[in-house]
């Protein structure tokens, strides 16, 4: 079941039990994109967190749905099937809202992020604040110092753990 919700978060708030936070970032260095992403569970706790490099010269809009879809699949393929897409792109999140698609390279993502989510028992698509989604941008800006592919299962990566904590703080 795919829900539309317009709901715009001002800081980091639990999901209710039984769903799953996801939020997800870009970064841009030079031709790469970082992609950073995070799911939490109602208690805040760090279930998957990741982060790599994709080459390319997109713009920021392609670049934000491009890390949504990687994030969404990534996260299915953990397991998880309930989920709170948290969206920091005005674009992007009226795109999710209302389902719209168009012939360029971001409508074709959105239509994979939209595919994917299809696949899921539950997705709503509230926006976030930029200032509002930092542990998610820490990722993706964290890619750039690795080479390959980065997953961390059940465990906070020690580079974010500061900045999760401050989450929690203040919600």
């Amino acid at each position: 079941m795919v829900q539309q919700d317009q709901h715009f978060s001002s800081k980091w708030v639990a999901p209710a039990a039984g769903l799953y936070k996801l939020n997800t970032d870009v970064a841009f260095h030079e031709q790469l994109l970082g992609i950073g992403g995070i799911v939490r569970d109602a208690e805040g706790d760090v279930l998957v967190a990741f982060c790599s490099t994709e080459k390319g010269c997109v713009s920021v809009d392609v670049g934000e749905a491009i890390t949504m879809r990687g994030s969404l699949r990534i996260a299915m393929e953990a397991g998880f099937q309930k989920f709170i897409l948290e969206i920091d792109n005005l674009k992007l999140f009226y795109h999710m809202k209302k389902g719209i698609t168009s012939p360029c390279a971001f409508g074709g993502v959105v239509r994979d992020i939209l595919q994917l989510a299809r696949g899921c028992q539950s997705v709503s698509y509230p926006f976030v604040r930029r200032t509002d989604n930092s542990v998610a941008h820490n990722l993706a800006q964290l890619s750039f110092n690795f080479s390959e592919y980065r997953v961390w299962l059940e465990v906070c990566p020690s580079e974010i753990q500061g900045i999760v904590c401050n989450d929690l703080d203040s919600s």
